[in-house]
């Protein structure tokens, strides 16, 4: 196809005009290099989103408190916080499953504290299991506290409404803990690992060997605790628990 010389002639003088003038000069500049970094900030912003998805949705969705409570809250257990672990098959005796595999080492009443001395309330249970083994959430609920204090050593506490009430759930004497504040749980889920050991892990609370304490409280007060067996046993596995300890009993007056 033959090019008419008028054309290409047009074409060579509107280019050489553009190039010599210095209007036309800068305004071809902004034209090709306006769009050239529009395009280079699409493609940082991408890469930033593509290489720290986790902490550009946290910004871009929580408010700026609940970003400060959570990175002072990962800051002060960055030594005991891991990441999630999954979830266990459960072990049923009653309506909720248990929350660490083992035997119960002291059940809910009034005991002489191993520790003071004191004959007092001891207002959960305590479970035998092996050290540092999965504990898991008996119900699905939301984590209301997580905290440490001299008694308890690291606990979390975790609300639970069902049809027919709403309690809480207390797991103490962690040696690390899997979630975070506020979270939703689901019933079987791996939430913490059972601790305690006084010379061996971080913040055992008052405990003489390693081992799960855990509660039942209608509220959140410490003072609402009940018996956690009617939540983790029937009828029959209590009476023969109480049998169980009956005969012990006999056997030693004996």
């Amino acid at each position: 196809m033959a090019v008419d010389p008028k054309t290409v002639y047009a074409i060579a003088k509107t280019a050489i005009s553009v190039v010599t003038d210095e209007e036309n000069r800068r305004k071809l500049v902004i034209i090709i290099f306006i769009p050239l970094i529009v395009v280079l900030l699409i493609l940082c912003i991408l890469v930033y989103i593509l290489t720290s998805p986790l902490s550009f949705i946290e910004n871009f969705f929580l408010s700026n408190e609940e970003n400060i409570a959570m990175r002072e809250f990962k800051a002060a257990y960055e030594d005991t916080v891991g990441l999630n672990m999954g979830e266990l098959e459960l072990i049923f005796h009653g309506d909720y499953p248990m929350p660490a595999r083992g035997e119960i080492t002291s059940p809910y009443g009034y005991r002489t504290h191993p520790i003071t001395g004191e004959y007092k309330m001891h207002t959960g249970i305590d479970i035998g299991t092996a050290w540092h083994s999965e504990i898991i959430s008996i119900a699905d609920g939301q984590v209301v506290k997580i905290g440490v204090d001299r008694g308890y050593g690291q606990y979390i506490i975790i609300k639970h409404d069902t049809e027919e009430e709403s309690f809480y759930s207390v797991y103490a004497h962690l040696s690390k803990i899997f979630i975070l504040p506020d979270a939703e749980v689901k019933q079987g889920e791996v939430i913490a690992l059972e601790g305690g050991e006084p010379e061996k892990d971080p913040l055992p609370g008052m405990s003489t060997g390693h081992h799960l304490h855990f509660e039942i409280r209608k509220s959140l007060s410490a003072r609402s605790h009940t018996d956690p067996a009617k939540y983790l046993f029937t009828a029959s596995d209590k009476n023969d628990e109480k049998s169980l300890d009956e005969t012990e009993k006999q056997e030693n007056n004996d």
